[in-house]
């Protein structure tokens, strides 16, 4: 009977582990493809656009895995911050009303990101948002 149950407990043990496995968020599956709809048209690498020079807006770049942890000028080092969703700019502003004046984006300039793309950001972040084998543009 003992070792049933140590069995069991080995069993469920492995079970959990697995499932932890599966739940890690990947970023280039999932977190980019939300930055590159609703983030990408002001926060990219520095370039032209239909003759005019186009900058990244706050001095905030998010096309890549080393500015994205830099930050803009604002709030360096505080774009994203491993671990701690709370603390972090890029979920505490898509997180405001549309009202509020540091909404991203702001109002015309695209799409919210939803609810759910929000949570998993956030999930991201807590799990200490790595970016995997992406470096992005440098």
């Amino acid at each position: 009977m003992k070792t049933k149950l140590t069995l069991a407990a080995i069993a469920a043990a492995f079970s959990f582990g697995t499932a932890s496995a599966q739940d890690a968020i990947d970023f280039e599956k999932q977190i980019l493809p939300v930055l590159k709809e609703s983030c990408f048209k002001c926060h990219e690498k520095e370039h032209e656009d239909n003759g005019k020079i186009k900058k990244p807006k706050g001095g905030l770049r998010l096309d890549g895995a080393a500015v994205i942890m830099k930050g803009g000028k604002e709030y360096p080092n505080e774009n994203v911050v491993a671990g701690k969703p709370d603390a972090s700019w890029l979920l505490k502003t898509m997180s405001l009303p549309e009202s509020d004046e540091l909404a991203m984006p702001p109002e015309g300039k695209g799409d919210r990101v939803s609810a759910a793309n929000q949570a998993l950001i956030k999930k991201w972040i807590e799990s200490g948002a790595s970016f995997g084998a992406w470096k992005g543009v440098e």
